[in-house]
Parts: C-alpha cells; structure tokens; sequence
C-alpha cells in the first residue's frame, strides 16, 4: 500500500477494533487484497484485547476480510460475506473477471466491497459484502449485451474449482530471483532483470527489486501483467551442480 492509503487502511482497522471494544461484538471489514492484508495484520498482531482471523469465502480466496472479535469469545462464524451466482448463455456472450468488476463498480459499488470474482463458462461466482448482496442481486439484469440472472447463495454453495496449473520441472543455476522468474515465466534473465529492478516483481505479495534475492519452497511469486507463480520444491542438485526445482504457474 501507498503511505497515504496504508494511514488510512490501519485508521478505519483502528476505529473497527475500538467498535469491537464497545459493543462486545464481532466486526468485519473490508475486502483486502494480499498487499494490504499483509499490512493490516500486522497492525492487528499488535493488539492483545482482540483476536482475528482472514476470510474470503472459499479456501483459496485472495482478497480476504478480517473477522476481528474480543479475545475472549469463541471463534465467531463470518456473516459478512455473500456469494453471488451469476448465470448468462454461453453460446451466444463471453463474460469475463473484468466485465463483472466493471458492471458491478459502474454501478457505484466500491472496489473494497467486491472479493474474488470466479469465471468459468456460463456461470460466474461473486464473493461481495453481504449488506450489498440484495442490491446486486434485484438490479444487476445485464453485463455488457449479455442478460444475466443473479442469485444470492452461501459460499458453502458457490463453485470454486481449485486454481488451474502447470507444473515446470527445470533446472537453475541457483534460487536467485532472476533465475526462478526466468524458469517460472519463460523468460530469459536478461528479460528477467528489468521486470525484477522496475518494481513488477513481487514474492509473497512484497515487493522485490534485487535479482539475487534467493527464494524458497512455498513462495508465491507474481509478475506484473504476465500472472502468479509458485515455487514447489527444491529437489538437490544435478551432477553440473544445478539446482533441480518443481515449480507452478498458474495458468
């Protein structure tokens, strides 16, 4: 997050714990993406008379709420989320992630109300605070051409397939950033560089601008415009001393 919006971020997270405190009650807030999120809870971890945990609505969800409750209550359930089934015909309009996050801003919904937005063919599910999921449902008719019906349902039932990948069996020199982007991306290292240097490269949602940062098993690696990575496993060496990796590029 940028400074001016970081300082507002953690001043709405602060009036939310101190809403906490006054009416004894769980809060949820709003949509973070992974960036903002790693920031707020570490503001939260701060904080020893409240408890919290994240939540988008399906168990791979990137844009996630937080659920802050008084530390002494049990684990609150997280009423704050709704999905949104979204149905048009296929055969004749193709709908996209950002069809449906244009239709549903156009129509004054703000970014930080909207999580994940699911698209497969035909069917699309919406992860939205729940105070807006009437609105959307009794008013959002078309997306673009394409009549749509929409139908508010719990995130137990929404559809969420498990994130699509290929698995990159390769070898690097080493676990420099540089050589991992290239192996992850298809790129060579010379077009690695300036992606890592100008600030399009992130690991576990921070920024990182130096090639030789050396990654681990279980990162998340993400390049501007180009989509996510992960990084598996390391498997030992070959007999040339490169450094075997499994990774994963989402796709």
């Amino acid at each position: 997050m940028k400074d001016q919006t970081d300082k507002l971020v953690l001043a709405k997270i602060n009036d939310d714990i101190n809403k906490v405190l006054m009416d004894y009650k769980a809060v949820g807030t709003s949509f973070f993406d992974p960036v903002a999120s790693k920031a707020v809870e570490q503001f939260l971890s701060g904080f020893n008379d409240v408890k919290y945990y994240k939540y988008g609505g399906h168990e791979h969800a990137e844009r996630t709420v937080f659920v802050i409750y008084p530390f002494y209550m049990d684990k609150p359930d997280c009423p704050f989320i709704k999905a949104l089934r979204i149905l048009w015909n296929p055969k004749y309009h193709r709908i996209d992630h950002r069809d449906i996050l244009g239709s549903l801003i156009g129509s004054g919904i703000k970014r930080e109300k909207i999580g994940d937005i699911i698209v497969e063919s035909g069917m699309a599910h919406v992860f939205i605070s729940s105070e807006l999921a009437p609105y959307v449902e009794n008013n959002l008719l078309r997306i673009g051409k394409a009549a749509v019906s929409v139908q508010a349902v719990s995130c137990e039932e929404a559809v969420v397939s498990n994130p699509k990948t290929k698995i990159i069996r390769t070898t690097v020199a080493s676990p420099r950033l540089d050589s991992i982007i290239s192996a992850c991306f298809g790129l060579s290292r010379t077009k690695a560089l300036p992606l890592i240097t100008n600030g399009k490269v992130r690991v576990n949602w921070d920024l990182v601008q130096k090639p030789d940062f050396l990654v681990s098993p279980g990162d998340m690696l993400s390049v501007r415009d180009m989509g996510r990575g992960k990084v598996s496993e390391f498997h030992g060496t070959t007999k040339k001393d490169r450094l075997l990796v499994v990774l994963e590029k989402y796709i």
